[in-house]
């Protein structure tokens, strides 16, 4: 059976010491363990809630679903822990270091019940793929997952410092330009 891979990585502004930045990093470092099935609906169902009311403070976002993402899900993961190794150089051009950039990754099978959700909820057309309305629907799948058809599951939050963020400059720069403009 082939496995799905879906992904969101979203650049939102939330300066160090935002209110909202702080609930997010400690919703997230809530859950660093092995999950059960219950605990990662309340994460992602958490996480949910918490994006939604920040997506338009997402200038930049990125998602992916690829069939065969075994690979593409491992590379992610290793990716985003081999960044997270590295120390934090911040930014020295003066710009204001006030985003951080989530990511959210998923291996499910591509005929669950997990990769129909998906699978359906990512059928849009092409001219939307950037939107804020996309955004919002994709952020809304992920509460309708079925844990126990899902292979893989990971969240980030970069850099991972309450002091540390990125200059909006950072992210659209070498390295991140995979990263869209959203409208």
């Amino acid at each position: 059976m082939s496995d799905l891979f879906f992904g969101l990585q979203l650049a939102i502004q939330a300066p160090p010491h935002d209110p909202w930045r702080t609930r997010l990093c400690n919703l997230v470092r809530s859950h660093t363990r092995d999950l059960g099935l219950q605990d990662q609906r309340g994460l992602f169902g958490a996480l949910c809630n918490l994006l939604l009311p920040a997506v338009d403070r997402m200038p930049l976002a990125f998602w992916d679903l690829i069939e065969n993402g075994r690979t593409e899900y491992d590379d992610w993961v290793s990716g985003i822990e081999d960044d997270s190794a590295e120390p934090w150089q911040p930014d020295r051009s003066g710009a204001r270091m006030d985003h951080v950039l989530v990511s959210a990754l998923f291996l499910v099978p591509k005929d669950g019940p997990s990769g129909t959700v998906i699978g359906e909820g990512c059928d849009l057309p092409e001219s939307t793929w950037t939107t804020r309305a996309t955004m919002r629907q994709l952020l809304g799948l992920l509460p309708q997952l079925d844990f126990a058809s899902v292979r893989g599951s990971a969240v980030y939050v970069t850099p991972g410092g309450e002091r540390e963020a990125f200059a909006l400059h950072e992210l659209r720069a070498e390295g991140y330009d995979y990263l869209l403009p959203l409208r």
